[in-house]
């Protein structure tokens, strides 16, 4: 499949790219693991790689045994191994006060998707496109012989993965005017 569209955009935090395919996959009732998650994540970063040159997320991912991994999603939804997330990820949100501060966990803002409209397409088109895919599906689309992860892989077992090498895996599903 070809993606289209022209982006410019700041990266993002992951937790809020994460939050905006899990409001799609609730609202679909298309639930995701968390291993399909950081998949989709990856994906959206790379196609954005690709078309932009600049990274969809702040946080690199790093090569672990089924595929790229956010570390950072990774800790936020560890809890849920293996069944579906049915929540969004939070932070902490301080709120200072005349006697004392008080702490709340809210849901990550989906800024990526509410501010940007060009990278709403991006995240559009990979739930398109891969939402229905099974987990294990997307962990062999990330494994595919000379792609970025299993170079990572080689050096290190859970190595960063190079952005320049996740753009050149991308490249060619970049379709341009």
């Amino acid at each position: 499949m070809i993606w289209e569209g022209s982006i410019m955009a700041e990266p993002f935090p992951v937790k809020g790219v994460a939050n905006a395919f899990l409001r799609r996959s609730f609202d679909d009732q298309q639930l995701v693991t968390h291993m399909k998650l950081q998949k989709l994540v990856y994906l959206a970063h790379g196609y954005h790689l690709a078309k932009t040159g600049n990274p969809l997320v702040c946080e690199g991912f790093e090569a672990w045994p089924y595929g790229p991994v956010s570390s950072e999603l990774y800790n936020e939804f560890k809890c849920f191994k293996g069944a579906p997330i049915n929540q969004e990820a939070t932070e902490i949100e301080v709120s200072c006060g005349d006697d004392e501060d008080t702490y709340v966990e809210v849901p990550v803002p989906v800024r990526a998707a509410d501010h940007d409209p060009d990278v709403k397409k991006v995240i559009d088109f990979v739930w398109k496109v891969y939402g229905s895919w099974k987990a294990t599906e997307l962990s062999d689309l990330t494994h595919k012989p000379g792609w970025a992860w299993e170079k990572a892989r080689k050096i290190n077992r859970t190595s960063q993965i190079s952005n320049d090498d996740i753009k050149k895996d991308f490249l060619p599903f970049i379709k341009t005017k």
